[in-house]
């Protein structure tokens, strides 16, 4: 059963910090929430027109 998971991250382009990025999940594991959240906060960069692909570190879940 999914559950939502709310979340901050700290992103990078790897050579800049670029701030934080929060929002919501919905997944059933722990692991699968990370995975989301790394997947849409490269997506976000990509949309957003960054040339350097944006990773999310230090994933905080509640």
């Amino acid at each position: 059963m999914k559950r939502t998971w709310y979340f901050t991250a700290d992103v990078s382009d790897g050579k800049h910090h670029d701030g934080e990025h929060a929002g919501t999940v919905r997944a059933s594991s722990e692991a699968e929430a990370r995975s989301a959240i790394a997947d849409a906060v490269r997506e976000d960069g990509i949309r957003k027109g960054n040339r350097r692909p944006w990773t999310a570190s230090n994933i905080r879940l509640s």
